[in-house]
C-alpha cells in the first residue's frame, strides 16, 4: 500500500489543478514572505547588536565590583593601589573567545571655549586598541581620530562643538574634580567631531588619550576604570563573561558584565523581536492551516464517489486517513519547494543591497540603538527551518478533520453519489 500512497496522493492533488494552484501558489508566497520577515529581522538583530556594542559600549566590560552604574572616579580596578594594566589585559586576551581588550578611564567636567561652556563626560581610552573594539573612528565628520601624535588631541561630538562654537584645530579647556579632590584643569586641541545619531553622545562626550585623562584626573597609569573587550562571537557575551569573571577573580576583586547586562534596554527589544517573528509565523501557520482543510475538504466532496469505490474494493478507513494526510503533505511539500524558490533571491537581495527603511536616507533610532539607513538580512538557518517544520506539522494537522470525514463514508452511500 505505501509504495503507491504518495503518487496516488499526488494523482489526486490535481484532480482539480486550478484550486490546488491557488492554494500552493497562496502557501508558498507566504513562506516566502517567512523567509524575507526572518532574513530581515536577524540581520536587524545582529545590526542592532553590533551598533549598541560598538560605539562606547562593548560586548563585555570588566569593572571594580562596586564601579557600574555610578562610576565614581575613586572605584578603579585593584582599588587605590590600582593594577598592572598590562597583565591584565593579557590575561583577558588569554581567553581564545576574545579578540581584542582595551583600558578606559572616565570622568566628568566641563568642556569651555572663548565664552561658551557646557558639561560633558570625558572617556580616556588607548587610540590603537581602541579602534579594534569599537568604530568611533568610523563616524568621523571633520578631523581625525585620535593619535599617538597627539597627546593633548581630544575628539567631540559635532552637537558639543556647535554648542560651544569650536572647529576643528581650535584650542578648548577641561575642567574637572580629580581623584584626590582638587581642581584639573587643562588645555587641549580638538583633533575632530564625530557624530554617532544619539544625542548624547553627540551633545555630551568628550574622547581623549587615556595618559591625558589619567594626568587630568590625578590618577597614576595602573589606575582604570573598566576593560571593553571584543568577542569573536557578540552571541558567546554571557558564557564567556561568566568564564572570564571566575579567571580574574583570582587576580583581583572584579565585576564582569557583558552586553545583555550592560543595555537590558536592547535585549529586551532582541527578545521583542523575536517574539514578533514567531507571531508573524504564527499567523502564517493558521492562514495556512485554513486554506489546507478548505482543499481538502473540496477535494475529498468532489472525489466522494472514487472514496466509495476504494473503500468498497478493500481500502480500510486508516488507509483513507493515511491518503488524505499525504495529499496534504505533498501539497505542503510543494509549497515549500516554491516558496524557497520565490524567497531565494529576496534573500539575496536582502543581504546584497539591504533594504531602506528610514526616510530620508537618514540612519534611526531603535531602543536606544542607531541602525540604517540600510538594513541588511543575515541568514537564518533556525528560523527558516522552524517555518518549513512548523508548515509540515500544519499541514498534517489541517488535514486530520478532512481525513476523518472521509473516513466515515460508507461505501454504498458514497457509490450512489454523482
Amino acid at each position: 500500500m505505501s509504495g503507491w500512497l504518495p503518487r496516488l496522493a499526488w494523482r489526486n492533488l490535481w484532480c482539480n489543478p486550478r484550486r490546488t494552484l491557488i492554494t500552493m501558489s497562496a502557501i508558498g508566497f507566504g513562506y516566502a514572505m517567512l523567509l524575507f520577515v526572518a532574513c530581515l529581522m536577524a540581520g536587524l538583530r545582529q545590526q542592532m547588536i553590533e551598533s549598541g556594542t560598538g560605539l562606547v559600549l562593548s560586548d563585555i566590560e570588566v569593572h571594580a565590583p562596586d564601579y557600574y552604574p555610578d562610576r565614581s572616579i575613586q572605584k578603579t580596578l585593584g582599588g587605590r593601589k590600582g593594577t598592572n594594566v598590562a597583565a591584565l589585559i593579557a590575561a583577558i586576551a588569554a581567553n581564545p573567545r576574545v579578540q581584542s581588550a582595551s583600558p578606559r578611564v572616565y570622568g566628568y567636567g566641563l568642556v569651555s571655549a572663548t565664552r561658551q561652556s557646557a558639561g560633558t563626560q570625558l572617556l580616556g581610552v588607548v587610540p590603537n586598541s581602541e579602534q579594534k573594539i569599537t568604530m568611533l573612528q568610523t563616524r568621523m565628520v571633520k578631523g581625525s581620530y585620535l593619535t599617538a601624535r597627539m597627546p593633548k588631541g581630544v575628539v567631540i561630538g559635532d552637537k558639543l562643538a556647535t554648542t560651544i562654537g569650536v572647529e576643528v584645530g581650535a584650542q578648548i579647556v577641561l575642567l574637572t574634580t580629580a581623584a584626590d579632590g582638587s581642581m584639573g584643569n587643562d588645555l587641549y586641541t580638538v583633533a575632530g567631531t564625530f557624530h554617532t545619531g544619539l544625542d548624547a553622545m553627540d551633545q555630551g562626550l568628550v574622547v581623549m588619550p587615556l595618559a591625558s585623562l589619567q594626568e587630568l584626573l590625578r590618577l597614576p597609569p595602573g589606575r582604570i576604570h573598566e576593560v571593553g573587550i571584543k568577542l569573536h562571537d557578540v552571541t558567546a557575551a554571557t558564557t564567556t563573561a561568566a568564564a572570564l569573571d571566575a579567571q580574574l577573580s583570582k587576580i583581583l576583586p572584579v565585576r564582569v558584565m557583558p552586553w545583555p547586562e550592560l543595555a537590558p534596554e536592547l535585549s529586551d527589544y532582541l527578545q521583542f523581536n523575536r517574539r514578533v517573528t514567531f507571531i508573524l509565523f504564527f499567523i502564517f501557520f493558521v492562514s495556512a492551516a485554513m486554506g489546507i482543510v478548505s482543499t481538502m475538504l473540496m477535494s475529498i466532496i468532489e472525489r466522494t464517489r472514487e472514496l466509495g469505490v476504494l473503500m468498497a474494493v478493500g481500502m480500510r478507513p486508516v488507509q483513507v486517513i493515511r491518503l488524505i494526510v499525504a495529499e496534504a503533505a505533498s501539497l505542503a511539500a510543494a509549497s515549500l519547494i516554491l516558496g524557497a524558490a520565490l524567497g531565494a533571491p529576496l534573500l539575496w537581495y536582502l543581504q546584497t543591497h539591504g533594504l531602506n527603511l528610514s526616510r530620508g536616507g537618514d540612519a534611526v533610532s531603535v531602543a536606544g540603538i542607531v541602525v540604517g539607513p540600510l538594513w541588511y538580512g543575515q541568514q537564518d538557518f533556525v528560523a527558516y527551518t522552524e517555518a518549513a517544520l512548523g508548515l509540515a506539522i500544519t499541514a498534517i494537522v489541517s488535514a486530520l478533520y478532512p481525513a476523518l470525514r472521509a473516513a466515515r463514508f460508507r461505501p454504498a452511500e458514497a457509490l450512489r453519489k454523482v
